[in-house]
């Protein structure tokens, strides 16, 4: 080959593969990740979660590990109601109350985690999300709660603690589409 053919493969190659980055999203928002019969994990760690997509596929199955070494957490995800436009942010600042008001029904997905990587309890759901619609997902974890005291635990709020781990900023919001 000589180098003007060299020349003109490369280019061409470039601006192909700038063409297939271009059409790789589009303007609905960033990509779906997952989908039936796959499985992400997100990391809880010390406040916060690691590793959730933004959008996620309907079907998609949804795991935790516990990177921290002293605090149990839990990811529980329920959906919002339709009508709710407030992020995340503004809505992990209203009382209890109110929060509990927003959902319609049981929380879609329960996992919890004790610390240091233990195994992964389900508590509500099988992990899976197949409902579309806009999650808050948040930790409930008092602040400084005895693992075990919380995992064994037989109804709400028996566990001594400090705040919530949501208002530590353990809180996310995602799209199930």
């Amino acid at each position: 080959m000589n180098r003007t053919t060299i020349r003109t493969l490369a280019t061409l190659g470039l601006t192909l593969g700038l063409l297939a980055g271009a059409c790789g999203t589009d303007d609905a928002g960033p990509q779906l990740t997952g989908g039936a019969g796959k499985t992400i994990t997100v990391e809880a760690l010390d406040f916060g979660f690691k590793g959730l997509p933004a959008r996620i596929e309907a079907g998609t199955r949804l795991e935790i590990v516990n990177t921290s070494p002293r605090e149990v957490h839990e990811f529980v995800a329920v959906r919002l109601p339709d009508t709710e436009a407030r992020p995340a942010s503004e809505l992990v600042k209203l009382p209890m109350e109110e929060i509990m008001g927003l959902f319609t029904g049981p929380p879609a997905v329960v996992l919890l985690a004790p610390p240091g990587r233990g195994q992964q309890i389900v508590a509500e759901g099988d992990g899976s999300l197949s409902e579309p619609g806009r999650y808050l997902v948040l930790c409930t974890v008092p602040t400084g709660a005895d693992p075990a005291a919380f995992l064994n635990q037989t109804g709400p709020g028996q566990v001594p603690g400090g705040a919530p781990h949501f208002h530590h900023g353990m809180y996310a919001e995602f799209v199930v589409a």
